[in-house]
């Protein structure tokens, strides 16, 4: 069986709640701000779509609108939802390595005067705490609104990582303002240290 990318499974998730048009998909994308934790695109859609129905995973019906145009209805299939439970199944059992633009800066830091680096830190803490402002509204909002538990977690967990990120930024900043060698972060003191 093909495997499935993370663009197809979240696909294949939506499938999963009901047949769709392509401009359905799209429109429940954006709806869910899923960019912000898919790869999916209006573009990549259409490519993926043609991709899982030539390996079996959806079947495609085609309809005449009302307006006299050809219309392509999407439903996942048996096989599909099965790729789909697999990939969910080891997605949640595995951590995946996150890629950082911010990590190359760190790795580089040393190349800008002190003063710049320190300010350009700043700017990110900053962003990291609106960032965070924002994850809690939306939680908020989720909450109000009687929202399952799966859309908590999916706007709680990016809340929850950065709070993990301010916190190392604060760090590194106070590294930078007492000239401290690195140490890791992640080190157990042994008894008696």
């Amino acid at each position: 069986m093909a495997k499935l990318s993370n663009a197809e499974a979240a696909l294949l998730g939506l499938l999963s709640e009901q047949a769709m048009y392509p401009y359905q998909i799209e429109r429940e994308v954006a709806h869910r701000d899923m960019r912000s934790w898919t790869e999916l695109s209006m573009s990549s859609i259409y490519k993926l779509l043609r991709k899982l129905e030539k390996d079996g995973f959806v079947t495609r019906t085609n309809r005449i609108s009302a307006a006299n145009r050809l219309r392509a209805l999407y439903r996942i299939t048996k096989k599909g939802k099965a790729a789909l439970l697999g990939k969910l199944e080891a997605l949640l059992s595995e951590p995946e390595h996150v890629r950082w633009g911010v990590d190359i800066a760190i790795y580089n830091c040393d190349l800008l005067p002190r003063g710049k680096a320190r300010a350009a830190l700043e700017k990110y803490r900053e962003a990291v705490k609106e960032k965070i402002k924002w994850y809690e509204r939306l939680l908020k909002c989720l909450q109000d609104e009687g929202c399952p538990a799966h859309q908590h977690g999916v706007a709680g967990r990016p809340a929850f990582l950065l709070r993990g990120d301010l916190q190392w930024a604060e760090d590194y900043l106070a590294r930078l303002d007492n000239n401290l060698p690195g140490k890791n972060p992640l080190k157990v003191k042994e008894k008696g240290e």
